[in-house]
């Protein structure tokens, strides 16, 4: 249990972050830069693909060599 929670939390975390990057993407692009509409997503949606990659890195099994 205690890795199924972090693999969950990863597989889950990377697609919903993708949801605030890829649309602040496009408001950038057709817009330029807004200020805080373009970088509040942005920057939340690269958090949270940071911390899902480290919960699904700690929640991957180890080798035992």
């Amino acid at each position: 249990m205690k890795r199924i929670l972090p693999l969950v939390a990863g597989v889950a975390g990377v697609p919903v972050a993708l949801g605030f990057i890829m649309p602040a993407v496009a408001w950038w692009r057709q817009s330029g830069f807004d200020g805080v509409r373009v970088a509040l997503p942005l920057l939340l949606g690269v958090g949270l693909v940071f911390g899902a990659t480290t919960a699904l890195a700690q929640g991957t099994p180890r080798s035992q060599a």
